[in-house]
């Protein structure tokens, strides 16, 4: 289960261009909070508290967010992030709050155990997905899913299927989507120079 991250958000008063410019300077990102029981509601966040419980925890999760003059909090995910194209700077954040009681779909980022195991045999992991979207209740909503690859041998791979789903929580990708698979070397090799071939018959 996901434990829900703890954000504080002041209310964005003006939308004027100046006034946010200004906010920018002062560390705040603007976002907006919005849902079926939700009036949109335009906030800014601390970008060092967001970029703090990003870092630790990813954009992934459940959130509690704390409107400023709101009363209770409410509980959101991530379904929009906006990045400056070349500083990757946030710029802008959208949430859309939930019910606890009702099922959510999102996305659980995939952790590759054992790669150094495959390494010492030869093997070369070649990584197709790095997240799979299930369908759950928020208090099923696992952090991330582990996968061990350590055992698998040249030619193996691991698809959405082989996860080791908790209870409450279905697989909303399709199962025999491939997750990673091992390439010997010369394999790795051979599709590198294919790659290769078919990049440079599109340039000419």
């Amino acid at each position: 289960m996901t434990a829900a991250i703890a954000l504080t958000c002041k209310i964005r008063e003006k939308k004027t261009k100046g006034y946010l410019n200004e906010m920018l300077k002062q560390e705040w990102i603007p976002g907006i909070v919005y849902g079926q029981e939700q009036t949109p509601v335009s906030v800014f966040l601390n970008r060092r508290d967001l970029y703090k419980k990003m870092s630790s925890f990813g954009s992934r999760g459940i959130f509690t967010l704390d409107i400023e003059g709101a009363g209770k909090p409410v509980m959101a995910l991530v379904r929009e992030v906006q990045k400056q194209p070349l500083s990757g700077h946030i710029i802008h954040i959208d949430f859309l709050t939930i019910n606890m009681s009702e099922k959510i779909s999102s996305k659980v980022g995939i952790h590759v155990d054992g790669e150094e195991e495959l390494i010492k045999k030869g093997g070369i992991l070649q990584v197709g997905i790095k997240e799979v979207e299930v369908s759950c209740l928020p208090k099923d909503l696992p952090e991330v899913f582990t996968i061990d690859v350590s055992a698998l041998d040249f030619g193996d791979r691991v698809i959405m299927g082989d996860l080791n789903l908790p209870e409450g929580v279905e697989l909303a990708d399709a199962a025999e989507s491939v997750i990673c698979s091992v390439l010997a070397p010369s394999k790795a090799t051979a599709e590198q120079g294919e790659d290769e071939a078919e990049a440079g018959q599109e340039e000419e």
